[in-house]
């Protein structure tokens, strides 16, 4: 008998430390990015066991962060310790074109590390023919919760468009878009589901005759994303699609229903990679 029960604590034991209570998260290396901003975002379950394939799905959504490189993870004695590498993450952005008679002159700064949040901050501002443009952008997936967040955007933009015929104008088109974008959103596994109330004021004005076309659209904008993890700073292997839908009414009461998609997928062959792309588009009106 105390041979057997020996038996069974032996193959108890490994059974017994096959899971750990996790009690800390320590973050090395990291700059700028926050340990919070790392529990969030990898969706780290504190006082909780973490089995390997926990300890796995946490890697892998590590990876999908593009605002770092991880270096190592290890979980030992209830602590996890997340080695990584802050990316470089602002960008000021010049924003210069020229075509015909329209110009655009302008600034933008792009934070995707927002106060160490992971979290995306861009607001930008130009002037074009006489128009103040303007745009302010953020976006974090994990703000409320791991797997809740939102998106908003705040769009001011001008276009000019010019028909010529043989050097000669024969229509001038001006036109301005004032677009606001709410979208929540929540996270499954490797699944991002958005949506939310989109606004869009446009005025259109041909020089011409002075025609003025107003109208003033909304209603919704859905978007379903499915991420591949990150093999390289840059590059990602696996297939991720993107899925976008628009249901809008205009002024005149008009429905208008526009699908748009793409797929991308990477193929890894050493430190190198074939991509392929696919690009779909339906406007239903």
């Amino acid at each position: 008998m105390n041979f057997k029960l020996f038996l069974i604590i032996i193959l108890l034991v490994p059974l017994a430390t096959f899971s750990e209570i996790l009690n800390d998260v320590v973050l090395i290396g990291s700059k700028k990015t926050t340990t919070k901003a790392i529990i969030k975002h990898a969706q780290i379950k504190l006082n909780q066991e973490l089995t390997p394939e926990e300890l796995l799905t946490i890697k892998e959504n590590i990876l999908r962060i593009n605002q770092i490189h991880l270096k190592k993870i290890e979980f030992n004695k209830g602590t996890l310790t997340i080695e990584i590498e802050d990316k470089w993450t602002l960008y000021p952005i010049p924003m210069i074109t020229e075509s015909g008679n329209y110009h655009n002159r302008g600034f933008l700064v792009y934070d995707d590390n927002f106060l160490g949040t992971l979290g995306t901050f861009a607001p930008g501002i130009s002037w074009s023919n006489s128009v103040l443009n303007g745009l302010l952008y953020f976006q974090d997936e994990s703000f409320f919760t791991p797997t809740t967040g939102f998106k908003i955007l705040m769009m001011r933009k001008s276009d000019y468009v010019q028909f010529t015929r043989q050097g000669n104008d024969v229509y001038q088109y001006n036109s301005l878009y004032n677009t606001i974008m709410v979208l929540p959103n929540y996270l499954y596994k490797n699944h991002v589901f958005k949506a939310g109330p989109i606004y869009i004021n446009k005025a259109i004005t041909r020089n011409t005759d002075d025609t003025n076309l107003k109208d003033v659209t909304h209603g919704l904008f859905f978007r379903h994303h499915w991420n591949a993890y990150q093999t390289l700073d840059v590059m990602y292997e696996g297939m991720v699609t993107t899925y976008d839908l628009y249901i809008l009414k205009s002024q005149n009461g008009k429905w208008i229903n526009r699908h748009e998609g793409s797929i991308d997928t990477s193929i890894p062959y050493k430190r190198n990679f074939f991509n392929f792309g696919f690009y779909f588009f339906y406007l239903l009106i």
